[in-house]
């Protein structure tokens, strides 16, 4: 079985990230801090036996 990844990026907005997955689809939005967004990513690849998350930079 294969894990499956989601990767956390900072939007233009400083309290603000998107989750994508593996293809680059675009999973989640939300505002708040890094922690709440990484959370978010577990919770949604826990539904798929779980995975890898990777925190991406824009810089």
């Amino acid at each position: 079985m294969s894990r499956h990844t989601r990767y956390i990026s900072r939007t233009l907005s400083d309290d603000a990230w998107q989750i994508t997955d593996a293809e680059g689809q675009h999973t989640a939005r939300l505002t708040g801090t890094e922690k709440d967004a990484i959370a978010r990513a577990h919770r949604q690849l826990a539904s798929h036996g779980g995975g890898n998350v990777l925190v991406t930079d824009l810089e």
